[in-house]
């Protein structure tokens, strides 16, 4: 379809501290993110609720508000997102994880809308990426977040896939006619997960492949947790303590020192020292402290060795090692952290760290490429294919609470698996299939992704059923189950990824 401004197709990254939209500019060739009215380039993924009024704000205003008011903010919502009956109460009403990234999606959605006046702008085909180590049940409540947003979400992509998109196009671009074969490594650390995903580009003259070889993050890891060590080193070094305050004032005081943590933190990026001043933190205490950033790199060294050994682990499960790693893309606001720029630098080469990419946009502009693929499969004049692999092993419950595996992490897709089982009790005429994905080898530590019911089963003596067992998990990563006993057979879907 012909490039339209009042009906684009666009992209959206639903970030943990902070959000930005973005769409395809068909006669530039290029995407372009969209400024947020009131916060720029990036939208803050706060809400606060009014508790006389109940009006929602959402974005700066929200989080100032949050600085006063701290119990009636909602921040850092993502990482809520595993468990989509968490209870969030704000301004005296009760939200779910999904109700507010639902609107956190609409206010940036709606601002775009209201920027073109009149009720002009439809998005004709939205997508939204997520971290490539989110579980099935979170990506299917980010799915739901944009469906009650009003958005027309057409596909999620994972966050790396997207970021790559928008470097591979840099790529075409600058050599068009050339084939490449790389070795990209995504270093995705925002400020509520890590993502790090390595994957093969092989760019032909009509063909863009991915193929992801390893994966690995943890999506409660990320700038949030650089806050709270920064925080703490704040206290420590002013000597001011808050405990034996009322709840809501201990509450706004650590909001005022959180404010100021997070400023810190921005700043020393850029410089080797800063001051930290809260005016009366309590009545007539105040801080004005000098932090280095020796002393906050310190502060996080407990999450710099966990990132350093999620990345050697990845060497592991790839079988590649530093010298076959063709390029780095930084992603997400804490990759800017001098530390995390040097882990990188120093186990790959900073030679092949790769600059000229925003890493707080390139999430946004990926996903609106990605959409104008979808959109038009014939738009950059090249196929875009995308070959996956499993983050988490998929398996059932057996007996006494026991994760089964039959499809282990990081297997390439599509994959298929059959395995045998057999009745542990006499006479079994029905039974729950429960699918779990994760690493425990209990299910109590795994996560439930559904459960296929079985039932007028042939009634047998213990161990005589023959239960046939197959996962099959296809190349967008949706996982079917299937129960074959005696020539019946039972199947369900579960969305994956």
């Amino acid at each position: 379809m012909a490039d339209n401004e009042l009906n684009p197709v666009v992209g959206i990254d639903l970030g943990t501290t902070f959000s930005a939209i973005a769409r395809w500019h068909d006669k530039k060739r290029e995407p372009r993110h969209y400024q947020h009215s009131k916060s720029g380039d990036t939208l803050q993924s706060v809400v606060y609720c009014d508790p006389r009024t109940s009006e929602i704000l959402v974005g700066k205003l929200a989080y100032n508000k949050g600085l006063v008011d701290p119990e009636n903010v909602a921040i850092g919502v993502k990482r809520k997102m595993d468990d989509a009956s968490e209870i969030i109460s704000i301004g005296g009403k009760d939200f779910s994880p999904i109700d507010l990234s639902a609107m956190i999606l609409k206010e940036l959605y709606q601002d775009v809308v209201q920027q073109f006046g009149g009720g002009k702008f439809k998005s004709r085909a939205t997508v939204v990426a997520h971290p490539y180590y989110f579980k099935a049940h979170q990506c299917e409540h980010t799915r739901k977040a944009a469906e009650i947003a009003d958005i027309n979400c057409i596909s999620l992509i994972p966050e790396p896939i997207a970021a790559s998109l928008a470097y591979a196009w840099q790529l075409v671009q600058e050599r068009p006619d050339q084939e490449i074969k790389q070795n990209i490594l995504v270093f995705d650390l925002g400020g509520g997960t890590f993502d790090l995903t390595l994957f093969c580009l092989h760019q032909a003259p009509k063909k863009l492949l991915f193929e992801v070889l390893a994966t690995g993050g943890d999506d409660r890891l990320g700038g949030m947790d650089f806050d709270e060590c920064l925080y703490n080193l704040i206290l420590e070094k002013s000597d001011i303590s808050l405990t034996g305050l009322t709840k809501l004032d201990e509450r706004k005081a650590r909001r005022k020192i959180l404010e100021q943590a997070i400023e810190a933190k921005i700043t020393l990026s850029q410089a080797n020292d800063t001051f930290v001043t809260v005016p009366d933190v309590l009545p007539g205490q105040h801080i004005d402290i000098k932090v280095s950033r020796q002393e906050f790199e310190e502060s996080i060294q407990i999450y710099t060795q966990k990132i350093g050994a999620i990345v050697e682990k990845l060497w592991a499960i790839s079988n590649l090692s530093p010298p076959d790693i063709h390029r780095v893309i930084l992603v997400g606001g804490s990759s800017r952290i001098p530390c995390m720029q040097a882990l990188v630098c120093e186990r790959i080469g900073k030679e092949k760290v790769y600059g000229n990419i925003n890493p707080s946009l390139c999430v946004a502009e990926g996903a609106a490429m990605y959409a104008a693929y979808l959109d038009d499969p014939e738009i950059f004049g090249h196929e875009i294919e995308v070959r996956t692999r499993t983050c988490h092993a998929l398996g059932i419950e057996a007996a006494g609470g026991r994760f089964i595996e039959l499809i282990s992490a990081n297997q390439p897709t599509p994959w298929e698996q059959r395995q045998l089982f057999t009745n542990d009790t006499d006479n079994l005429t029905s039974l729950d299939i429960n699918v779990y994905q994760g690493s425990s080898p209990f299910v109590i530590d795994n996560t439930k992704i559904g459960t296929l019911k079985v039932s007028d089963l042939p009634e047998r003596k213990a161990e005589e059923l023959e239960i046939w067992v197959t996962f099959k998990v296809d190349r967008e990563q949706n996982l079917s189950v299937t129960v074959e006993v005696d020539g019946d057979r039972w199947g369900d879907s579960f969305g994956y990824a």
